[in-house]
Formats: C-alpha cells, structure tokens, sequence
C-alpha cells in the first residue's frame, strides 16, 4: 500500500483506516485491500480533495466519494442495474406484480448533491465533474438539495452538447445547446434508499425538475405489451427500458433495443483497439437472445446479422480510411461554457483524468457564450491501424 501518495492529506493512515471503515461501515482489512489494489484513488474538487473508489468493495458501490475532512464525508455510489437477457424469464422471475417501465436514456449517469454548502455532480464513475456541475447549477433547481440535503438526484445527462455521450435528444433542444437532465432516481446519499416512483414523480413537480415518467404501468404477465413498448422505442432509436418495482424494493432490471445494440457497435468499431474487444462480445449475445425469444424467421435473422455486420464493418473501415490520409482516430466534442475560465478549469480537468485530447476550436460566440470544439485521441486505434498500414504484421 502506497501510503506516501496520501501523506500530505492523511497524516496518521492507520487512524484514518479505522475511521474510514467505521464510517463505511467496512471492515479494515477490506478497506486496505483496496488501497493496496490501487483501486482508491485521490482527486480534489475546488482544493476539497477526495478518494474515489474505482470498482465495488463489499456493499460499497463503484463510484462512491470520500471526502478527507474532518467527518469523512462520503456519497455513496449508483448501484449496478442488470440486464435481462432473455426478457420474459427474467420479468417472471424478479418480479410478481406492478412494474413501471421506463425509458432507458442514451447519456451518461449523475449524482447531484449537496456537499459542504455546494452543489456537485459525480459521474457514475465518481469523478465530480466541473463541466456538469456548472450545468446542473444553470438549468436544475437545486433548491431541492437546500431543503433535502441528505438526499441524491440520480439522473442522465443527455444531448449532443455534453462530453462524454453526444447523442441527440429533441426534448433537450430547448437552448442553444441540445442539452438535458432527466432524474430517474431519488435515493439517499449515504444509504442508496430509494424514494417510491410515486414519492419521487410528487417531489419532483413540486420542484419543477424533469424526470423520466414511466411510459405505462403493467402487471408482470403483460409481456406482450413489453414488447410492443420495446417495438416502439427501436422504431424510433431510443435505448430501451429500466423495469422497476413501483415502490422501489426490488432492484431495478434494464433491456436494450436492437438499435441502441448496432449503434454501441457502430461507435466502437470507429475506435476498434480502443473500444471494439470491450463492446463487441457482451452486444452480440445479447442480439442472440434477442433474436431466439422473438422467434424470428430466418429472413429477420438475416435481417439482423446484415444490420450487425454494417455496424461493425463500415465505421472501422471508414477510421481505416482516415488515418490512411494521416488523421488519427478522434471523437468530437462541442461544448458551450459560460466563459473562457470555465473552459480552462474543463481542460484542467481533463487533464487530471489522463484523458488525451486536442482542442480544435475555441472563441466566444456571444459575450457569455463560449463555444469549443474537443476532440478525444484514441491512440491504440491511431497507432495500431497506422502500423499495419505501414506493413507491419498482426
């Protein structure tokens, strides 16, 4: 365990460890582990400086926050959804009853909170992040955390302006920037005990704050009109389903549509020794079990696997193409900031996190608009495609 990297803010480590898991609630050795296992790590928020867990230790989630300060404040984080693989076994088997099904949105996780007087808003994978933070302050009323501050407003963030998922949503296309933050969860930030659907859609328009309204209620046999809301969302591009226990008791389960599966493809194969390994097997099987229990005829499983194949093929040729004429393998970001000092701490904090960037473009566009365009390097399918281009060998 590195104790040196924590030296300055932790003075005494082992009195620390025990107050850490006496406030996790955690066992000591558990807790060392982690350190050991590199995966606690360190960053800092306005001079707040704060540990990070990477990956779930015991009941402790992914993405929970420690802030190193006198009381060890900590936000715990966003529990793991599984997937129904074969849709109708896994209704029947998780749940007996009512079951909201919701819209499962195509951006990224946040938690907003109330820590130390101050909004912020954590990614899902416990980074709080400048850029999202400033947005949630300009277009969420956070009064809500004034009045509960020991809860969390889970939500996704989601439009063609945000940095990490730029998919299009037209509900979010209501500024200049296609930009929109939908809660889907109420929980507790400490406990992750979450307020009831009906609790949660009550407190959220007596603050005006949007959130994702279940499409329908249904009983639990009615998987035929599942299927039809499924239908209806691939029709239209949308990424699927989280299906919930209306009085949020049982966990949630989540299902994604055949589009939401081809465009995940598409996106990684742009970026194939970066992204493809990870997306390709886990998506592909899900086509499987997608294709097996809607009983489909050999002319829609060709259908399919046509679909799939183009999804793989034409994006990773197309990325061939262009670094064959000297480019390098990029995803485009355009992101609006109140000023050129919120770009700097952006940029700042892309840097913290290692990501490799450029920036393309930058100018203000108004005297409060700042306009950028970020291009994210994915250097493995730069450098990678460029050496086979140059002859070298697999």
């Amino acid at each position: 365990m590195d104790r040196t990297y924590f030296s300055e803010d932790i003075l005494n480590f082992e009195e620390f460890m025990i107050n850490a898991s006496k406030k996790l609630n955690i066992d000591e050795d558990t807790l060392k582990s982690g350190f050991k296992r590199k995966l606690i790590t360190k960053y800092e928020y306005n001079e707040e400086k704060y540990l990070c867990f990477k990956k779930k230790l015991k009941h402790i989630e992914r993405g929970t926050i420690l802030f190193l300060n006198d009381n060890l404040d900590f936000i715990i984080g966003y529990p793991k959804i599984r997937r129904a693989m074969v849709l109708e076994s896994s209704v029947k088997k998780y749940f007996n009853g009512k079951i909201a099904v919701e819209e499962k949105l195509d951006g990224y996780n946040i938690r907003i909170v109330k820590m130390h007087d101050e909004i912020i808003a954590i990614t899902r994978g416990g980074k709080i992040c400048p850029f999202t933070t400033k947005k949630v302050k300009k277009y969420l009323n956070t009064k809500f955390l004034d009045d509960f501050p020991e809860l969390m407003l889970c939500g996704e963030m989601v439009g063609l302006n945000n940095p990490y998922v730029n998919h299009y949503y037209p509900e979010a296309d209501k500024t200049y920037e296609n930009l929109g933050f939908y809660i889907f969860d109420v929980r507790n930030k400490e406990t992750n005990l979450a307020l009831s659907i009906y609790e949660k859609e009550k407190i959220l328009d007596e603050y005006n704050i949007p959130y994702v309204k279940p499409i329908k209620i249904i009983d639990s046999n009615e998987i035929d009109e599942l299927w039809n809301i499924l239908d209806d969302l691939n029709e239209n591009h949308r990424e699927g389903v989280v299906l919930k226990d209306p009085e949020m008791i049982k966990n949630p389960i989540k299902y994604t549509t055949h589009s939401t599966q081809c465009g995940d493809l598409s996106i990684a194969f742009s970026y194939v020794y970066d992204l493809g390994i990870d997306f390709m097997f886990s998506r592909l099987v899900r086509e499987g079990y997608q294709s097996f229990e809607k009983c489909e005829s050999e002319e829609e499983r060709k259908k399919r696997a046509h679909e799939l194949g183009e999804s793989i093929l034409l994006p990773m040729v197309e990325t061939i193409n262009e670094i064959s004429k000297e480019s390098v393998a990029k995803e485009c970001f355009e992101l609006y900031f109140d000023s050129e000092a919120e770009f700097n701490e952006f940029i700042n904090y892309l840097k913290t996190m290692h990501i490799n960037f450029t920036v393309e473009s930058r100018e203000y566009i108004k005297k409060d608009i700042f306009k950028a365009k970020i291009n994210r390097i994915y250097n493995s399918t730069s450098d990678k495609i460029k050496s086979h281009l140059d002859g070298n060998l697999w």
